[in-house]
């Protein structure tokens, strides 16, 4: 008996000792990880930035809290729950210094660097590019809703597959192709007209729905000469789910997101299973996952609504072989052309690269997610910028007024020619970029604007800083301030304006997305007045991958007096 109660009692001893032994092990590596090493020990410990931990409080357990709580997350909570793009303004003001450049501290000690300059900008962007890919998680996380296409593919494969693309993005298809534009542009004019017509003091819309409505229509007709009419059917699948998923953009799921992918490396592939549909039911009960079952239900959904809409795609391409048609009968949307391309690269080069068929797939859903969201947003909050600007608007309707009242479809040609139209969406895409931020990593040790870069860092480019800094655009860069186009800085440069990235992995879709933009402006404003929807009104963007308004950008509409 008495063996028996050594020996228990050794057991417990030796456990308790495991246990804290264990514990004291974590903690001194979570300690020298989060603190320490950034601190005493990092190569990227001498550039400034905003402190890891957070300012003494006069409260000691309140300080032991955040001191404990600070070194684990860094600066992230101040990322994720902040406007997009704001914090990392203040620490540049704060921090910045002459280069612009910053460290920021993260999640358990993970540092990123900032950087701002034109220089900079180039050379990781493009000079460099092959040096500076995407990080892994963020591939990852835009794998979730764009598959593994432009968006998302790296070096050869994104080569080609931009390549493959260009023919379909020419000017000359895009201009074809403006006639879809309007097709629904009057229905959004008239749905919008029956809702204020019985008030001659104006109602309050919810514009970035209708605007997300009217984008979401314009990308299926012209990338795949679907007409879904989401404008009047709301209750259509595809814009359904897609609103499922875009709602749930914002800095704390994007975070929760991030930390599944950087610590389930099987994750992507799971959530894109056929097990995670089967049971996403189970996976909505646990909690704080509410948000994935959302997700792998939405996707699997759009994936599906995808397959048909490349299969009719295939179908369309074999029908027009067996009736040899000619190029002009052809189909110019953007899907058909890429089905074409496929196969003649097949069959000009047999062992040639082509795109695979769940590339070709997943090139669905980069049009989808990468077309609709972020012109969507890009003409709300135009709309918004020319509601707290009414001279910047009235002036606008002056310019556009006599064109549509010869020409209610106006060409690309004449719109190209409407300076001030070009000078609004240039300077609302400045100020406001749909995508306020983007990251890279060094994937070998380098030099950036004269700071030493080891191999593995994190790159942060943060968009709406580059395109609002003093150094290029001067003492007013945060205000809209159209006529700046006019009489640009100086010493303004390409990469002083990173709305559509820069080099290979430039947004091939920068051409349609302001063509869209200009076409439905100039509508809108043709027809209807903007007032903001209360005193006070700020913009609300999300902190995520895109910059879409919180609140829907609720704006006052009334009909123009005199058209």
């Amino acid at each position: 008996m008495l063996i028996l109660e050594l020996t228990l009692a050794a057991g417990r001893f030796v456990t308790g000792h495991y246990i804290l032994c264990t514990t004291f092990v974590i903690l001194s590596y979570t300690i020298y990880k989060t603190l320490i090493y950034p601190t005493f020990f990092s190569p990227l410990r001498h550039i400034p930035g905003p402190p890891i931990l957070p300012p003494a409080s006069s409260s000691i357990t309140s300080l032991l809290y955040k001191y404990l709580l600070g070194s684990i997350t860094g600066q992230f909570p101040a990322i994720i729950n902040g406007e997009a793009g704001i914090p990392q303004r203040e620490w540049l003001k704060a921090y910045g210094g002459d280069k612009g450049v910053l460290r920021v501290v993260g999640p358990v000690g993970i540092e990123r660097v900032m950087f701002i300059s034109p220089e900079a900008c180039e050379k990781i962007m493009v000079r460099d590019w092959p040096d500076y890919p995407r990080p892994n998680f963020m591939k990852d996380v835009l794998g979730l809703v764009a598959g593994v296409g432009l968006l998302t593919a790296e070096k050869n494969d994104h080569k080609q597959m931009k390549k493959m693309m260009n023919p379909a993005f020419s000017l000359p298809n895009l201009v074809s192709q403006i006639n879809k534009h309007y097709d629904t542009i009057e229905s959004l004019i008239k749905v919008l007209q029956d809702q204020v017509s019985a008030s001659s003091s104006g109602v309050i819309l919810p514009m970035y729905e209708w605007t997300s409505k009217a984008s979401l229509d314009i990308i299926c007709s012209t990338a795949f000469s679907y007409y879904p009419d989401n404008i009047h059917n709301h209750h259509n699948e595809l814009a359904y789910n897609f609103e499922r998923v875009i709602n749930l953009q914002n800095g704390a799921n994007m975070a929760w997101l991030i930390g599944l992918v950087v610590c389930i490396p099987s994750f992507p592939a799971f959530a894109q299973s056929e097990l995670a549909w089967k049971i996403r039911g189970w996976i909505s009960r646990i909690p704080k996952v509410g948000l994935l079952s959302v997700i792998i239900d939405a996707m699997h959904r759009i994936r599906a609504h995808s397959r048909g809409l490349l299969e009719e795609k295939m179908r369309e391409s074999m029908l027009n072989a067996e009736m040899d048609l000619d190029t002009d009968t052809e189909r110019k949307d953007i899907m058909s052309l890429l089905v074409k391309a496929r196969k003649e690269s097949l069959a000009s080069e047999p062992g040639g690269w082509s795109l695979g068929d769940q590339a070709l797939k997943d090139q669905v859903l980069t049009f989808l997610g990468a077309g609709h969201e972020t012109t969507a947003s890009g003409i709300a909050w135009t709309l918004y910028l020319l509601a707290a600007n009414k001279g910047v608007q009235d002036k606008l309707r002056e310019e556009i007024t006599p064109l549509l009242a010869v020409d209610s479809r106006p060409e690309y040609r004449a719109l190209k020619e409407l300076q001030w139209l070009d000078c609004v969406v240039m300077e609302s895409l400045r100020v406001l970029p749909p995508v306020p931020m983007t990251f890279r990593k060094a994937a070998k040790t380098d030099y950036v604007d004269g700071v030493l870069i080891p191999e593995g860092t994190l790159l942060y480019i943060p968009i709406r800083v580059i395109n609002t800094h003093t150094s290029i655009w001067g003492p007013d860069a945060e205000d809209f301030r159209p006529s700046r186009w006019l009489d640009l800085p100086k010493n303004y440069n390409p990469y002083s304006l990173m709305t559509f990235f820069a080099g290979p992995h430039a947004c091939i879709g920068k051409t349609m997305a302001i063509m869209e933009m200009k076409t439905v402006l100039s509508s809108l404003i043709a027809n209807f007045e903007f007032d903001l929807a209360y005193e006070g009104q700020v913009p609300q963007p999300t902190a995520a991958v895109t910059m879409k308004p919180k609140d829907n950008m609720p704006l006052i509409v009334r009909r123009v007096r005199t058209l």
